[in-house]
């Protein structure tokens, strides 16, 4: 007789955030803080690590503990520089004693010893702006009719796979060129809104996929876009954090 398991699911989060300290009792007190707010953390101990690896990644938070080394305005400069994360929320980890505090170009500052609520109370003054920062690159899974048609040629329908605000995938039978303009249609679930948009085929694979950039939205579409996004990773989220996620609106 033979069993299996299942994987539980991962934890719905809100962002990601790089916390860049090898102070062990803040690594712990700011990992267990951000869970509890939907926040999944990479832990890494050396600026230089850290600085490739906010090449390589999206964080919508990023933490850099002063102690580390005089590099760390070189660290804060590689951030702002950094298409993908450039607009993270970062936060400088001070000692008690006096800090160049010019040399501290960080959204907050946070002052060690470290206390409960001072990281629960800095983190719920800027949950609305991780979540915002989360949600121009988070990608949901939805299943819904998308109908492209390319210059003036007959509709291809299509099954959307997820949607961000700056695009959509798609299951498709037709092999699209990369870098053609085409006109998508669709409504999302729930949303009695029609999209009718401009976009381009970013990538197609061997397998029926496509991926699909918006290349013009308007206004009113794109407030309505992120409205139903927000609304989809608040369903998601533990019935604290949605609360905190309603206020930071």
């Amino acid at each position: 007789m033979s069993s299996c398991s299942v994987s539980p699911p991962p934890p719905p989060i809100v962002g990601r955030a790089l916390l860049v300290s090898n102070d062990p009792t803040a690594v712990e007190q700011l990992t267990n803080a951000m869970q509890q707010f939907a926040i999944t953390v990479d832990v890494c101990s050396e600026l230089a690590t850290a600085a490739s690896l906010i090449n390589t990644r999206k964080f919508e938070a990023i933490v850099v503990d002063l102690t580390l080394g005089e590099r760390f305005p070189h660290l804060l400069e590689r951030i702002r520089l950094s298409p993908t994360n450039q607009h993270s929320v970062t936060f400088a980890l001070v000692n008690s004693h006096p800090q160049a505090s010019s040399q501290v170009q960080s959204n907050f500052v946070m002052q060690k010893p470290l206390t409960a609520n001072l990281i629960a109370s800095t983190l719920k003054a800027v949950l609305g702006q991780i979540i915002r920062d989360y949600r121009r690159y988070f990608r949901c899974p939805v299943t819904t009719p998308v109908m492209i048609q390319i210059d003036s040629r007959a509709q291809i329908p299509c099954e959307m796979l997820n949607i961000s605000e700056g695009g959509l995938a798609v299951n498709t039978m037709v092999s699209f060129k990369p870098g053609a303009t085409v006109k998508v249609q669709f409504k999302l679930p729930d949303e009695p809104t029609a999209f009718e948009l401009d976009a381009e085929i970013c990538w197609c694979d061997n397998i029926g996929r496509a991926g699909l950039q918006f290349q013009s939205i308007s206004s009113d579409r794109r407030l309505v876009l992120q409205a139903w996004l927000s609304r989809r990773i608040e369903q998601r989220l533990p019935e604290p954090v949605a609360r905190w996620f309603q206020k930071a609106q």
